[in-house]
């Protein structure tokens, strides 16, 4: 049977009083009146004082968190009932806590993760104390349970980590002995029977948990309450003092056991203890502030692309998947909700409380502030109630502030702010649907008659006056920590989506918020669907920027199908380089082609493209004609041979004549060009 020894020094007496353990049992400490009845080895002093009821009080408050079941107070006198399941669960959470830290890549992710584990916080800040030395390591304490193995009597083994490396470090035990109690405190605690703990118990012996941070890191760590995590820290349960005393067959049971969580015991003796308090703001009501003091943040930044040209083969040659869609002609716009939570429980069903839509903000790629925007922040409120807003939001680990009543935290919605305008009649003729089944197909709304206007959206966004018509195209959502964090939390739970699942995130919150609205009667509703394509292959992506010149957009964006990164990098693609030059019309080639007339497709005599010279090569330029155009200069030629067109393009490529000839080396060509003006007069006159 294990024994192990408390030193507890009552304030009215200038001696320690031992009080000595066992797995079922603690000595009784009693007053005056009942010493006669307590159990004591021969080596304690006496114990006849009458020792005050304040003392026996904070004796039972600072045993909270040292892994006790139980403690029973009656006539002055104490039992406690040791929980000896408590510490590998403790390791269990530095094991937890060392593997998603160690797969997280930024500072400031393993910062937010670790701020997560608040009941490990005081022995991570001992461990990485430059100044501890704990004169032993887990290689030789291997080496020696491999060879020797014994074990002590129990009279020194402490309960508490810290406690025993305080031993080591101090020296209090050195050589063997040194080994043989960290061995007997290991048997003790059912840590040595699994290998696992005990290499995690090694990582603490040597100070280094292998996790890529150290103590400057923790020093910057904003630590959560513990009452807020899902931790195994145990507070003892205070047992009824009118009943008789406890014995070891009717002892409460673990907090290891299925048993009702033990009562909290608050004691004037020590009000905070085992708390920990963050550095948040903290405020009543009112509007949050955009950029709150838990978002340490050195620089403003957001998810930005990096051009692309042709070739489109590097994009594909590690198998990466990449979504596709328009790149809008507006401004872009990130939207802060921030939501109080009455509850952080785990358990995302249960009823906690209604949450409610403290404040909106919106601002530019640079963090600052739109004004213009309220008609978009009415649309927003119902977001409130989105089923799975709870969830998304209690896996977030940064809080924007306190509040009496809960926490504010904060989803972030990314998207182009559009103010739209009716198309012209010469844009409506060119983006007719052309029901060709092409991947690009999917992309694009048939018949949409309208189009973004950059010009009104600039002048718009930048004024405070409500701006009452606008489309707001949202292509992210996020939690506030990855956005902070510039980066992607892979190894948390319920973050690290890749940008397919975060797709998924935004087709489910519009289609909900948009059957809110729906449901109140609201008819322009400014929440649109940016349509995200999938793409695998070079084939499509030619597809898309074909389109695009065909359509005249602004050009193409594609998006790796990885986690969020909150930088300028390649995970995020964007095509668009054009350029304009005015060329002569040499020779044209016809087909028949499958076009829409007055909105009735059917098969055509019509311009396939026209030819014209770049750089003394001859190029074909079969984008940009309206089906009225193609049929009529199939029909009537001379109206476009001859004559000279402005060509819109990407850029240049080097000649891809099928047959190289001396004279076409060096030679360049134009990339996707589209046609932008037929000048049927001739020249260019304007």
């Amino acid at each position: 049977m294990w024994r192990r020894g408390l030193l507890l020094r009552p304030p009215a007496v200038g001696f320690p009083l031992r009080i000595r353990s066992s797995q079922t049992l603690v000595q009784y400490i009693g007053s005056r009146a009942s010493s006669s009845q307590a159990a004591r080895s021969n080596s304690d002093p006496d114990v006849s004082e009458s020792y005050p009821r304040e003392w026996i009080d904070s004796i039972v408050a600072q045993q909270k968190g040292f892994g006790h079941a139980a403690i029973s107070v009656k006539d002055m006198n104490l039992l406690i009932f040791p929980d000896y399941s408590y510490l590998p669960r403790h390791l269990n959470r530095v094991a937890e806590l060392q593997s998603r830290v160690a797969a997280e890549n930024s500072k400031t992710g393993k910062k937010l993760i670790i701020g997560e584990y608040p009941d490990l916080r005081e022995l991570l800040e001992y461990i990485y104390d430059p100044n501890l030395r704990t004169n032993l390591t887990y290689a030789n304490l291997k080496k020696w349970i491999t060879t020797n193995g014994g074990i002590s009597d129990g009279s020194m083994v402490p309960w508490r980590i810290i406690d025993l490396f305080n031993l080591l470090a101090n020296k209090r035990v050195t050589g063997n002995d040194a080994k043989e109690l960290t061995y007997t405190f290991l048997m003790m605690h059912h840590i040595s029977e699994d290998q696992r703990l005990m290499d995690t118990f090694g990582k603490l012996l040597d100070r280094n948990l292998v996790a890529g941070f150290g103590a400057n890191t923790l020093k910057e760590v904003i630590w959560r309450k513990v009452d807020e995590v899902d931790a195994p820290v145990f507070e003892p349960k205070l047992v009824s003092t009118a009943s008789d005393r406890s014995s070891p067959s009717s002892r409460p049971q673990s907090a290891a056991s299925n048993s009702p969580a033990p009562q909290t015991l608050q004691s004037a003796a020590n009000p905070t203890a085992n708390s920990d308090v963050s550095p948040l703001q903290v405020s009543k009501s009112g509007k949050t502030p955009i950029h709150p003091k838990t978002a340490k943040v050195d620089k403003f930044e957001v998810a930005l692309g990096k051009s692309l040209e042709p070739p489109f083969d590097p994009l594909f040659k590690d198998g990466s998947e990449w979504y596709a869609s328009r790149k809008l002609d507006g401004v872009r716009c990130l939207t802060f909700l921030d939501f109080l939570v009455p509850s952080l429980s785990p358990s995302p069903s249960s009823d906690q409380g209604s949450i409610k839509l403290v404040s909106v903000h919106f601002v530019s790629r640079t963090g600052k502030e739109f004004t213009s925007l309220s008609k978009l922040e009415e649309q927003l409120r119902p977001l409130s109630n989105l089923p799975d807003l709870r969830q998304w939001l209690v896996a977030d680990p940064l809080i924007v502030e306190e509040r009496p009543e809960g926490v504010v935290k904060r989803l972030i919605l990314d998207g182009e702010v559009c103010v739209m305008r009716p198309k012209t009649s010469d844009e409506l003729a060119t983006s007719q649907a052309r029901d060709d089944g092409s991947v690009a197909e999917s992309m694009w709304i048939a018949n949409d008659p309208f189009v973004e206007d950059f010009s009104s959206t600039v002048s718009q966004m930048r004024r405070s006056e409500t701006i009452e018509h606008l489309s707001y195209f949202v292509f992210d959502v996020l939690s506030y920590a990855e956005l902070n964090a510039k980066a992607s939390f892979r190894a948390h739970e319920g973050l690290g989506k890749s940008f397919g699942r975060r797709i998924e995130d935004i087709r489910y919150l519009g289609k909900w918020l948009n059957g809110q609205l729906d449901s109140e009667g609201v008819k322009e509703k400014m929440i649109k669907d940016l349509k995200q394509i999938k793409v695998s292959d070079v084939k499509d992506v030619e597809a898309m920027v074909d389109r695009a010149a065909r359509e005249g957009w602004e050009g193409i964006i594609l998006r790796k199908d990885t986690g969020y990164k909150g930088k300028r990098s390649s995970d995020i693609r964007k095509f668009k380089k054009w350029l304009d030059a005015e060329y002569k019309v040499t020779s044209l080639d016809t087909s028949s082609m499958r076009l829409s007339v007055n909105g009735v497709f059917g098969e055509h005599n019509a311009l396939a493209n026209v030819w014209i010279e770049h750089d003394g090569h001859p190029v074909s330029v079969g984008s940009g004609f309206t089906a009225e155009q193609r049929i009529r200069y199939a029909q009537y030629p001379e109206q476009i041979v001859g004559k000279y067109i402005t060509v819109e393009y990407f850029g240049e490529s080097d000649s891809m004549e099928r047959e190289k000839k001396a004279s076409t080396v060096g030679k360049k060509s134009l990339r996707f060009p589209r046609v932008k003006m037929v000048w049927e007069e001739g020249k260019r006159g304007m």
